[in-house]
């Protein structure tokens, strides 16, 4: 399991829905929750790892621990109430920029034994869920920016790139 890094056209792409009882999909979260935390992330949404199904797993590092598997998320309610968010992605390293998110919203998602859940986020994990489930639908954080903020984000994203790679190329010369 590899992680995909913009520009790779995956990352805008629409996931569909996972089948009711798929198999498959466990080893998925699973493999996904060990990338996630090797990774060092917050969140990963399944189109970072190549696979176009809905399924996020997040753990926001908070107490109570919690490590949520969600496949077919959606989002069933936003608060009118809005707050900056601080983002930065695994598939845009390096990168940060502030956004608006809802302050609180409510998710409705399978859990690993296809049980319908629903939870209600507030504050980071909110951020965090807005964040991954646009994923799924091939928005990344920075498509929340105007126009001019993206290109210079993008530009700042391409030159640090650009940066890590001749760094690289001198230490192994």
């Amino acid at each position: 399991m590899e992680l995909i890094k913009y520009p790779n056209p995956i990352l805008s792409k629409k996931c569909t829905n996972v089948e009711i009882g798929d198999p498959e999909i466990l080893d998925v979260l699973n493999m996904m929750s060990q990338k996630l935390y090797e990774w060092e992330g917050a969140g990963l949404a399944a189109p970072q790892v190549g696979i176009l199904k809905r399924v996020v797993v997040i753990d926001i590092r908070s107490e109570p621990k919690r490590l949520y598997k969600l496949i077919n998320p959606k989002i069933i309610w936003k608060s009118e109430e809005m707050v900056e968010s601080q983002e930065g992605c695994l598939s845009l390293p390096i990168l940060k920029d502030t956004i608006l998110r809802h302050e609180s919203v409510g998710v409705e998602y399978l859990d690993e034994k296809f049980q319908r859940q629903e939870v209600t986020a507030t504050g980071f994990l909110s951020c965090c869920m807005q964040h991954e489930l646009d994923h799924l639908d091939g928005i990344l954080y920075i498509d929340h920016l105007s126009k001019l903020k993206k290109s210079i984000a993008i530009k700042r994203f391409n030159k640090l790139q650009e940066e890590k790679n001749h760094e690289y190329e001198l230490n192994n010369e």
